[in-house]
This record gives C-alpha cells, structure tokens and sequence, in this order.
C-alpha cells in the first residue's frame, strides 16, 4: 500500500466518529440530526429524514454525497417538502473534531444547506 493512500485512510480514520449536526438554509430555517461518519460512508437521520452516502477526504478538505429521504411523510426538512433529494457537500475538518460544510441540492442548485458538524463520540471497534 502506498504512503499516500495509507494517509488518506489514516485522515478518514481520524474523522470517523458519531456527529451532532446542526444545520442551516439560506431562509434561515434551522434544523439537527446525528450522523455516523465511517470509512468513506455516512448514515445519520433526524426525526423526519434518514441520510446515507459517502464522503471523501484530503488535505482536511470534506466532500461528500448523501441521498435524503423522509421517512415520515411530515416534511420538516429546512430546504422545504421534498421526498427525496441529493446532496453534494464541500467544507473543511477542523481539530478532526468539527466538519463544516455547505451543500447544495443537486436537482435544485438553488437550494443551499450550511452544516455544522461536531464529534460527540468515537465509533466502537
């Protein structure tokens, strides 16, 4: 394995963790949720909605891709009522304890999300 894969796997591995999520659209509708970060993959929901998908990191940069569903049929979601949507997420890690990103809807590129996410837990190995 090469040096430059086995720190991109060490960084993930920092990360992975149990993470509140606070999260904020540009109406300024606010919402929160837990997210399970883990190897490339995330999974989180909240009342209302589940999200799974995955995520990279380099350099303390965050992406990721997550399909939302409502689970619930009441829709509370702060970027409106949609059943289903993806999305794609940029932002930075800091202290590999905090992940902030933005996000935009993929189908609807007006539609803008900021998440706040911070380390509650480490996972159980």
């Amino acid at each position: 394995m090469g040096q430059l894969k086995r720190a991109h796997q060490a960084g993930a591995a920092a990360v992975d963790g149990v993470y509140v999520a606070h999260f904020m659209s540009k109406s300024e509708q606010y919402g929160q949720g837990i997210v399970v970060v883990d190897g490339g993959r995330i999974h989180g929901g909240d009342l209302d909605h589940v999200y799974v998908g995955k995520y990279s990191l380099e350099n303390g940069e965050f992406s990721a891709s997550l399909d939302v569903s409502n689970h619930s049929g009441t829709f509370t979601s702060v970027l409106g009522p949609l059943p289903h949507y993806r999305l794609a997420l940029n932002g930075k890690v800091k202290q590999q304890q905090d992940i902030t990103c933005r996000g935009t809807v993929e189908e609807r590129p007006g539609l803008t999300i900021q998440i706040n996410l911070h380390k509650v837990s480490p996972l159980v190995r």
